[in-house]
């Protein structure tokens, strides 16, 4: 019985105790009404531009003044190589990004499917992937960020073939 209590004990314990919360920090240093005002403005600005690309098909950037799209990339089920149709979309937006003056980040996304590890794993080789076309492509390494987001981040969330693709994916984000 005493076995039983503890094994049940443990049990609840495991179940109960979820991850850690992610603390946020803040700047505490106080700014001046200009300054706050233009940080506002920005982060509007930077809201906007995301909502616009909130589908995952892509995000702005801009570059040289002006406002480019650059597209995601798309991967099929458990891989992470580049099509030749992919590669060239990979072109196109090395081409938009040889003005950026910022740096950019690949996030690499996966589907449902797979273990949480696997699907980190994944997501990272694709980033990596996509980093190395824009490599190969003139931009400076040194400007390129990649990170894996897993299953993490979807932009889909139906029990689809049509939705589980559009998850299997790379983004790019623009870094200041």
């Amino acid at each position: 019985m005493k076995k039983f209590g503890l094994l049940a004990f443990i049990t609840a314990t495991l179940l109960f105790t979820g991850c850690s919360q992610k603390t946020v920090e803040m700047d505490s240093t106080p700014a001046d009404s200009e300054s706050a005002l233009n940080t506002v403005e920005t982060t509007n600005n930077s809201i906007a531009q995301d909502n616009m690309a909130a589908d995952g098909k892509g995000n702005y950037f801009i570059v040289d003044g002006k406002k480019e799209f650059i597209e995601s990339i798309y991967f099929a089920f458990d891989k992470f190589n580049l099509t030749e149709e992919q590669r060239k979309v990979a072109s196109e937006n090395a081409s938009k990004l040889k003005g950026l003056a910022g740096s950019v980040k690949v996030e690499g996304n996966c589907d449902e499917w797979g273990t949480d590890e696997y699907n980190y794993a994944l997501g990272l080789k694709r980033a990596k992937v996509v980093k190395d076309a824009l490599i190969s492509d003139g931009i400076s390494s040194n400007s390129i960020t990649v990170v894996s987001f897993g299953e993490s981040n979807p932009v889909c969330s139906d029990k689809t073939q049509e939705c589980w693709s559009k998850n299997r994916r790379a983004e790019y984000k623009p870094l200041p």
